[in-house]
């Protein structure tokens, strides 16, 4: 936490904008079994466990969209702004056609 505040407050002391992109995972506290899966595949470190919740979290900030996290997931949890399942699975019979 102390880090991000850091960077946070570089780039304001900058003058910088960080530009983020809008399609990150989500991951619903609800449906979290506490596996840590999600954990173990996301390439850029952005999700964290919450040991007392026993729930996984998303850093949006951190995340890059990939889905890597999405497609581990086994309860369901983990999703991607703005893409429901029927989306991607009508994509996919689209491209099939």
């Amino acid at each position: 936490m102390v880090q991000g505040a850091g960077a946070a407050g570089g780039v304001v002391a900058l003058g910088e904008m960080v530009i983020m992109d809008p399609i990150t995972s989500v991951i619903n506290d609800e449906l979290c079994s506490g596996c840590k899966v999600c954990v173990s595949v996301c390439p850029y470190d952005a999700i964290t466990f919450d040991a007392e919740k026993k729930i996984s979290h998303v850093e949006e900030v951190t995340c890059k969209g990939c889905g890597a996290c999405v497609a581990a997931c086994p309860s369901g949890a983990a999703h991607q702004n703005f893409y429901l399942d029927s989306q991607i699975t009508a994509e996919i019979n689209g491209a099939l056609l």
